[in-house]
């Protein structure tokens, strides 16, 4: 499923609003998207995706560096960013070699990123669609409103620092 920047979920009866969006292609050619969400209650970070195969959304959040000792190599290869929205860290084309683990169960999850300059570790659990809606006319939190005008801000004035920094570069 596609959600959009802005839209907020309902996973398992708690609140969580898109504020990024990053849409990857990987070595097999299969397309998906990867959605930063902030949590109403703390505004803590997770992100979710969709995982066609066995059919869930893949529910995680960063933690610090992980060995995969007690999990499952399920998927390797590599991904590129060819497309970002919002509150987003990564560049486009930026490429990154990942690695995804499972439990025994097939419960949770555990994903390592590298990318040229980074490694990131996400664990989580796999959530079945029926736990994952789309919530309308939903009042955001201040903290979520203010983290969306400053995406917006920087949609304007990022295009203009880069003009005059290269501008500037170009007259030395």
């Amino acid at each position: 499923m596609k959600f959009n920047y802005g839209d907020t979920l309902r996973i398992r009866n708690e609140l969580y609003t898109i504020l990024g969006k990053i849409r990857y292609i990987d070595t097999h050619r299969r397309i998906w998207y990867k959605y930063k969400l902030v949590k109403h209650k703390n505004n803590g970070e997770f992100w979710i995706c969709w995982n066609k195969k066995p059919g869930v959304y893949q529910f995680t959040k960063l933690c610090g560096k992980v060995i995969p000792s007690d999990m499952n190599l399920v998927h390797r290869g590599y991904q590129m960013a060819i497309g970002t929205r919002g509150d987003i860290d990564i560049d486009i084309a930026a490429v990154s070699r990942y690695e995804e683990y499972e439990d025994d169960n097939g419960t949770h999850v555990l994903t390592i990123e590298k990318g040229a300059h980074t490694v990131e570790y996400s664990k989580g659990v796999y959530i079945e669609k029926k736990y994952v809606s789309l919530e309308k006319n939903v009042e955001l939190t201040k903290p979520i409103l203010d983290k969306m005008d400053t995406v917006q801000k920087m949609r304007f004035i990022g295009p203009i620092i880069w003009f005059l920094a290269n501008l500037l570069n170009n007259k030395r």
